[in-house]
């Protein structure tokens, strides 16, 4: 068979092995291509494409290139008194160089300052004049390498600028917060590192009680370690240029992350394959003959060691089925190592050890000296009262885990940094000058099927902007192509209420207007009555030429008489100087008298009777005018003092008129409505400081009440959508799909190694055991992380990635003390039984487990050392986890619950009495 023969050769062969192991580390190490690197251009790469912040950022960055940004770098310049002429003066010179081309890296897209338009420029420097802000937007993500070399070039270039004294130059933005993250990470990783070999090498020289011994394991997972990192770095360069081409849908790409867990995992994990390798070598131990000891060894411990590897690749592997990358790249990348660290473990340890048998044999001293008795007194002590003893257990173990289970989580890059990290503390001040969420804005993009700058689509946008000015606490402010100030006031006279009030305006304008006309015609009929009466009573002619009596006298050349024509006079100029030529005059009476009859027989009409029924038709017409436009006004005063009315009219209409008239409206058009006239632009600021669960949470309500505000308008033709993106809709994105995933984790995970188990075990019962206590140790050190981070220390809550790496990891981890000690309690309940059993099988795998778990904790325990917040609850809650699984869950609670579910079975089929003596030697050599 291959494993004999791999056997073989290991045994027969180890300088070889040897030899060719660290040859192939050496070929890897010298010829791959940089992980870290690769890694750090991963980070910007982790959300899935189909995701709605990131579809919202290409429908930005197609519609709008130049006012488009992926991160932002900001220099801020603060003076506690108060900015000065110098100070502006350096922050203007400071953009110019900000914004010269020579050496300018390629990320950076603008420069935004004093010379920006007054109505950006107005916008840098906060309302006390003591802090002016220079912003440089990036094309690249916040945590990309070409941002973080985007942002060196420009504090270069402002130290060669001389600022005036006494003038702070604070960098912050997101793009330095993510640098300096980013920065926290790789120290994360070296500090991991360094940590782990050093608490390894102490915990290893405390079990093997020598030094040459200890170096195994560690030159081992090295060697892994190092094979490991490039074979990745190998595939996630292959997959990348496979994607250029066509042939992949998207490239592996991973997060610094990767690394971090590589080493502790590696270390960990492998370090407990070595140690089980080496401690059941020393079970058989021969001086004279160590290779055959060694093949012995393989052939009785391969199937425990590639059982408990299995499940750990299986359980990381299926973090592979969630969506964030930051999971599913993470778990396969690891098991990866694993899986090379395994076949290390089966070759490399075995030749070593040969190696150090064969020239230090002294060296094993420590792994053939007799065992202590504790953990023989522990397994006695467990089962004496099996029952009392789980019931104990849980009651210690429960509480603790009820409260992990309702921990509070949160996802905040500000509060996971230290807080005297430079740029953070920039990041607050500018949150106190300014808005806390002027850095990180908001954006929506309206999506419609029609033409959103005709009517229709304007005011749907007005529509929009009003209902999400009205969200109050949430929004600070809000932009669009109807309020590109962040105030609707300069559209006000567009809207329909103020349409009407002009309308009712001319109605009350036409009222007055009518009135007057009526109370001059009847004024002016009343004046004509007047002096018709006085014709008639005296017999002067008033009316000027509207009576044909005058007609002869003035034709027979007689001398008229001048009071008569001035009254003539007067007469046309009031009446409107009508022609002599019109009918013979009425009376002055008030009822005309009868018309006469021309010699011809026709009737004659006098035209200043005819006159007055016009004007009294004319009047009742101004009546009924003025009756009109009063009534209209009345009415459309009662609907715009109405509330209800008046928000029935609060709606804009903007015509080609009104842009004809204010040409001035298409800048803003163009600034906030695409092109192709199908996107529109929203610009939120969020009262909430960028990445606070407060912001987070905002997003979501924002989100869910525009979708349902869109969804009552009903609009079958523009058929609107909103779709939100920005540093915190990208945030936001985050912790819903990673809840998604842990959801899903909780349910994948228990159920793959339980499969795994039962493929090994063949016992369900005991499986489901086992599992259900991985599942209580998750939940218990949850909790005891949240009394000590939250409770205690006063952090807000716990990283939202604490749970889910804890329940992998504790889980995956877990299951190589469950192999190690179920393996055993199989093989000793079939020899002597299930209580006796289980007894032997703590006592002999107690040393073994609380080692294992000495050197997993150990190197999780080099988490606490990260400067990030995260990291350090993470170490936290897994060295508490594997601290209670090692000590309580794995002696404990698993014996007795094994003992619970199988009682009744170990009374029907008792095995016969055995002699110590026999007892003894079973003891010794099982496996």
């Amino acid at each position: 068979m291959p494993f004999d023969a791999m056997r073989w050769i290991v045994c027969r062969y180890p300088g070889r092995v040897v030899a060719a192991w660290l040859t192939t580390a050496v070929i890897v190490a010298v010829l791959a291509p940089d992980l870290s690197r690769l890694a750090a251009e991963g980070q910007a790469n982790l959300l899935p494409a189909d995701i709605e912040s990131a579809r919202a950022a290409g429908f930005l960055r197609e519609a709008w290139p130049d006012q488009w940004y992926a991160s932002m770098a900001v220099a801020a310049l603060h003076r506690q008194g108060g900015l000065d002429a110098a100070d502006r003066a350096f922050a203007a010179r400071l953009a110019k160089r900000f914004e010269a081309t020579e050496g300018r890296p390629r990320a950076i897209l603008r420069v935004l300052g004093p010379d920006a338009p007054k109505v950006v420029a107005d916008r840098l420097i906060s309302a006390d004049g003591t802090l002016e802000m220079v912003a440089v937007p990036l094309e690249t993500s916040f945590v990309s390498p070409a941002s973080e070399k985007a942002i060196a070039w420009l504090q270069q270039a402002a130290a060669a600028e001389p600022a005036p004294a006494g003038l702070e130059l604070l960098w912050t933005g997101d793009a330095v917060i993510g640098r300096d993250y980013m920065a926290d990470v790789d120290r994360s990783l070296d500090y991991a590192a360094m940590a782990t070999v050093f608490l390894l090498l102490l915990v290893l020289l405390a079990v093997y009680r020598s030094f040459w011994l200890a170096l195994v394991p560690l030159l081992t997972i090295g060697v892994s370690l190092i094979i490991s990192r490039g074979l990745l770095a190998w595939l996630i360069r292959g997959t990348q240029a496979l994607a250029a081409r066509g042939v992949l849908p998207s490239g592996w790409d991973v997060s610094p992350l990767v690394e971090l867990f590589l080493v502790v995992i590696l270390f960990g994990c492998g370090t407990d394959f070595c140690l089980f390798l080496s401690w059941r070598f020393g079970e058989h131990w021969n001086a004279s003959n160590p290779a055959g000891a060694m093949r012995a060894t393989l052939k009785r411990a391969a199937v425990a060691m590639l059982t408990s590897a299995g499940t750990v690749i299986a359980g990381l592997c299926l973090m592979g089925l969630t969506r964030f990358k930051l999971f599913s790249s993470t778990g396969p990348s690891v098991a990866l190592g694993l899986a090379l660290t395994v076949a290390a473990t089966l070759s490399l340890t075995p030749a070593l050890l040969v190696l150090l048998a064969r020239f230090r044999p002294r060296a094993f001293a420590g792994l053939t000296s007799p065992t202590s008795g504790f953990w023989d007194a522990v397994g006695h002590k467990v089962l004496a009262r099996p029952i009392l003893t789980w019931v104990a257990t849980l009651l210690v173990m429960v509480p603790a885990a009820v409260l992990g289970f309702s921990t509070n989580f949160i996802q905040d890059t500000i509060s996971e940094m230290p807080r005297q990290t430079p740029s953070v503390e920039a990041f607050r001040l500018v949150g106190a000058k300014f808005r806390p969420g002027e850095l990180s804005p908001l954006t929506v993009v309206l999506k419609a099927d029609g033409d959103l700058r005709q009517s229709r689509g304007l005011a749907l946008i007005d529509d929009v902007s009003r209902h999400l000015q009205h969200q109050q606490h949430i929004l600070a402010e809000v932009r669009s192509a109807t309020q590109p100030l962040g105030s609707p006031e300069p559209f006000e006279p567009a809207r329909l209420a103020a349409r009407l009030a002009t309308v009712d305006a001319g109605f009350s304008k036409m009222a007055d207007g009518a009135r007057q006309l009526r109370d001059g015609l009847s004024q002016g009929a009343a004046k004509l009555r007047l002096a018709m009466m006085i014709e008639e009573r005296t017999g002067l002619s008033l009316t000027g030429g509207l009576r044909k009596a005058d007609k002869p006298a003035a034709a027979s050349g007689a001398t008229p008489d001048p009071v008569l024509h001035g009254l003539r006079d007067v007469s046309s100029a009031l009446f409107g100087g009508l022609t002599e030529a019109a009918a013979p005059a009425e009376s002055a009476a008030e009822k005309p008298k009868p018309e006469a009859t021309s010699p011809q027989g026709t009737k004659s009409i006098d035209p200043r009777q005819a006159m007055l029924a016009e004007l009294g038709r004319a009047a009742d017409g101004a009546d009924q005018i003025a009756n009109g436009a009063a009534r209209a006004h009345r009415e459309i005063a009662s609907i715009l003092n109405d509330p209800v009315g008046r928000r029935a009219l609060d709606r804009l209409l903007i015509t080609p008129e009104t842009i004809r008239e204010h040409p001035d409206l298409l800048r803003s058009f163009a600034a906030y409505i695409s092109p192709d006239r199908r996107l529109a632009r929203f610009d939120l600021v969020q009262d909430a400081r960028m990445s606070s669960a407060e912001a987070l949470d905002e997003v979501g309500v924002l989100r869910r009440r525009l979708n349902e505000y869109l969804g009552e308008l009903r609009d079958d033709e523009l058929h609107p959508r909103a779709l939100f993106t920005g540093a915190n809709a990208e945030s936001a994105d985050i912790r819903a799909l990673t809840r998604h995933d842990q959801v899903q984790t909780w349910i994948i995970v228990p159920t793959g190694v339980f499969l795994v188990l039962l493929l090994a075990l063949r016992d369900p019962l005991a499986c489901l055991n086992l599992v259900l206590t991985m599942i209580l140790t998750y939940a218990f050190a949850l909790g005891i992380t949240h009394l000590v981070f939250v409770s205690a220390m006063g952090a807000e809550g716990l990283d939202w990635k604490v749970p889910y790496f804890l329940f992998v990891l504790l889980v995956a981890v877990g299951v190589d003390y469950n192999v190690f000690l179920m393996a055993r309690l199989q093989e000793e309940s079939r020899a002597l039984g299930l209580r006796a059993g289980i007894t032997r099988a703590v006592a002999q795998t107690g040393g073994l487990i609380s080692s294992a778990a000495a050197i997993t904790a150990c190197s999780f325990a080099s988490f606490l050392f990260s400067p990030l917040v995260s990291i350090r609850q993470l170490g936290f809650a897994l060295v508490v986890g594997i601290a209670i699984d090692a000590a309580l869950v794995r002696p404990v609670l698993v014996p007795c619950g094994q003992w619970l579910l199988n009682r009744g079975r170990d009374r029907r089929a008792s095995p016969p009495p055995r002699s110590s003596a026999t007892l003894a030697t079973m003891g010794r050599v099982a496996d």
